[in-house]
Parts: C-alpha cells; sequence; structure tokens
C-alpha cells in the first residue's frame, strides 16, 4: 500500500516550545511515522508547516501531473486556514479582518482535491485535525502582540479561535459525508480522552509527542479498515 500525504505541520510531525531555540523541531515519531514502523505501508508525506490548503492543492496538482500515484491520499488542512494574521489583528483590532482561507474557499478547494484525486484512481482520505487548547493558543498569538487590542477583536471571548476552528472541522465533516470520503478523526478522541491538555504542545496547536503517539495509534486501527475506490 502506498499512501501520499498532503498537509500542515502536524502532519509533519512539528513540535514546539522545545530546548533547541527553533520556531518548531520535526520529530521522527510523528504519528503517520509511527504507523507506517507498524503497518509498514509506502508514504510520501508532503507535509509543510504553515500550509494553508490552497498551497497543498497546488503542490497536489503538480504531483498528479507529473504522474505519481498511490493508493491513497489523506489530505489535512484546519488550523492555519481557519486563523487569522494576528500581527495585523494587534495593529488595527477594529478593522475587517479575514481568515487565511474564508470557509466557502476552504470547502470549495477540498471539493476539487478530492476531485483530482478521485479522477487520477487515487482513493481520497480526509483527517479531521485535532483542537487546540484555547487559553494556551491566547497566550501563544499575543506573545510579543497587544493583548488586550486581540481580545478585544475576539469580542473578549478567548475560546473564538477553537470555535472558528470548530467550524472548519464541522463543516469538513458534512462535506466528507456528501462527497463520500472516508474520515479518520482525530479532533473527537483526543478531546474526549480526558487528558487532551497533556497530548498537546505548549503553544495549544501542535501536538507534543504523547499526542503524536496518540494519534498514532488511531492510524493503527483505522488505516487497515480503509477501502479503495479502485
Amino acid at each position: 500500500m502506498k499512501i501520499i500525504v498532503i498537509g500542515d505541520s502536524i502532519l509533519k510531525g512539528a513540535v514546539t516550545g522545545t530546548d533547541s531555540g527553533h520556531l518548531f523541531d520535526i520529530i521522527e515519531e510523528s504519528s503517520l511515522n509511527l504507523a507506517q514502523k507498524t503497518l509498514g505501508f509506502e508514504m510520501d508525506n508532503q507535509s509543510v508547516f504553515g500550509n494553508v490548503i490552497s498551497k497543498g492543492q497546488r503542490k497536489l496538482n503538480k504531483m498528479l501531473e507529473r504522474g505519481e500515484t498511490a493508493d491513497f491520499c489523506i489530505v489535512e488542512f484546519c488550523g492555519n486556514d481557519s486563523d487569522y494574521d494576528w500581527a495585523l489583528v494587534s495593529e488595527n483590532p477594529t478593522a475587517t479582518h479575514q481568515q487565511r482561507t474564508m470557509l466557502a474557499d476552504y470547502l470549495r478547494i477540498y471539493e476539487e482535491m478530492v476531485n483530482a484525486l478521485r479522477e487520477h484512481k487515487i482513493t481520497p482520505v480526509i483527517m479531521i485535525s485535532p483542537a487546540l487548547c484555547a487559553e494556551r493558543w491566547f497566550n501563544h498569538i499575543t506573545n510579543g502582540h497587544n493583548r488586550e487590542n486581540i481580545l478585544s477583536f475576539l469580542g473578549g471571548d478567548l475560546e473564538k479561535p477553537f470555535k472558528n476552528q470548530k467550524e472548519y472541522d464541522d463543516a469538513l465533516v458534512t462535506l466528507a459525508a456528501k462527497l463520500n470520503v472516508q474520515t479518520v478523526n482525530m479532533r473527537e478522541p483526543m478531546l474526549e480522552s480526558g487528558h487532551f491538555d497533556d497530548l498537546m504542545c505548549k503553544d495549544g496547536i501542535h501536538p507534543n509527542e504523547a499526542g503524536y503517539r496518540f494519534m498514532a495509534d488511531i492510524w493503527i486501527k483505522e488505516i487497515p479498515s480503509l477501502r479503495s475506490e479502485f
């Protein structure tokens, strides 16, 4: 079995807040690397830190044009797309600020990617991203910026980014059902684990090593049961 992966830092295996002094580190024991060691599938992981879905679509299209093929393609986008440019928000909280990818565009591009994969006889699989830890994420996005301005933009609601991300995740679940695309949901199992905070980095949006091991267990369970469409 060969799997192509198109996503962002979460499927790349990024962790933050380490002692390395780097903005982030990519760990060897990412969720899919761990699953690969157990299940033995071939993988081409094209995930990139900071990726948004429009960039992922361009990369996928180039791969398909080159004749790249696989049995499955896992697609994972949400956190960066549903986010804002917090530096701009901090400077002018009363201005109109748009999310990096508007929801309608996000869903349209997802559908286009699904259709492109199917046209090339590759079975699409959508991963529903982990939730974010609202207070940790707020502390992260306000670090070095005007905390009160960002809080004002959020209407005084620290959980607004969590709710925005959930809106995208929920809409994606609905779209996947409409398109009859198989999904692997990381959000709900992690939230329902009873120790969600312990699975996340200090920034509140990236899983930590324990989080990636948790995700790996889900992959190990779900990947063998994926159904090839071709």
